[in-house]
């Protein structure tokens, strides 16, 4: 982390304001705000891509030579080596640690530590720079990009074999691959895509006035996820109080809520799904628990875990 604090404003200087993954003051809310503008000033083709495994990938050498143009103490330079050759212990299914990496490995960042993310920028900013380039193929046919992590997307009024070949050329530049089955293009008139958690697609207006507007709310897979989390704080062997479950659950779906409840997005529709779902997992949780009809049976238990106060989406 001390390192980190010292070598990130370096290399933030030269960082594109596309990136909004692990980087100071920015966050995934502001990057599907970019989104929207982008969408909302013509560019209603999107190239939805995915990276394969793309922090196992990263070639040691050539992310050196990135530092190296900014860094040149050699004691620094020595500690992000080692760090890249440290030997990570993984528990297999069985119980048994196996150990990946070491001295041999010549790719990949360790995952979970402090630096990856900063490291994983700094390689990918190469991609970013591809589409302000002047004289590029990306920034001629107006495309441009909007990444969190490994996780991007790129936006154009339409993208044909030109930007496709440019990204695809880039990207094996730096010596990644591209998912190709989960990597499309979509007419976002059209059809429906999902980035970080959100889903974006053009529904009619409630109110019937004519035309679509640009819908952004929590994507299914976030929402089940959710599901999942809930059902792990009910489990049948929970026999908390109704206020020590409500603080549980408030963990869960404060969070969830803070993240989704991002500027222009519409998540209240999903949001009162949620809270129904709640209602049912709470009153199946207490049945389980009870037979008698205390104040906590049945659909009684939502109201009463409300007024210990668990959160309302």
């Amino acid at each position: 982390m001390a390192c980190k604090i010292v070598i990130e404003p370096i290399f933030e200087a030269e960082f594109e304001s596309c990136s909004y993954g692990f980087r100071p003051k920015r966050s995934a809310q502001q990057a599907i705000v970019h989104i929207k503008q982008h969408l909302h000033m013509g560019c209603e083709e999107v190239l939805d891509a995915d990276l394969s495994q793309y922090f196992d990938t990263i070639p040691h050498a050539r992310l050196m030579e990135l530092i190296e143009k900014r860094i040149s103490d050699r004691n620094v330079l020595k500690l992000i080596r080692m760090w890249l050759k440290a030997p990570v212990a993984e528990r297999t299914d069985s119980g048994k640690l196996r150990y990946i990496g070491g001295k041999r490995n010549k790719r990949g960042t360790p995952q979970g530590g402090v630096i990856s993310p900063l490291l994983a920028n700094i390689y990918l900013n190469e991609l970013d720079q591809e589409f302000y380039r002047k004289d590029g193929v990306l920034w001629r046919s107006g495309a441009r990009i909007v990444r969190y992590a490994d996780d991007f997307v790129v936006l154009a009024r339409y993208i044909g074999e030109p930007i496709k070949q440019a990204v695809k050329n880039k990207l094996k530049e730096l010596d990644l691959t591209i998912n190709e089955e989960k990597t499309s293009i979509v007419k976002v008139k059209q059809e429906s895509f999902d980035f970080l958690g959100f889903t974006f697609r053009h529904d009619r207006h409630l109110n019937g006035a004519p035309g679509t507007y640009l819908n952004i709310f929590p994507a299914k897979k976030s929402e089940v996820k959710l599901h999942g989390k809930i059902r792990k704080v009910l489990q049948p062997g929970n026999k908390k109080n109704a206020e020590e479950v409500a603080k549980e659950l408030n963990r869960v779906l404060i969070g969830w809520r803070n993240y989704f409840n991002a500027p222009g997005t519409y998540p209240r529709k999903v949001f009162r799904d949620v809270n129904w779902y709640m209602r049912q997992r709470l009153s199946r949780f207490y049945r389980r628990k009870s037979q008698r009809r205390s104040k906590l049976y049945g659909h009684r238990a939502y109201e009463h875990l409300i007024k210990s106060g668990l959160v309302v989406l």
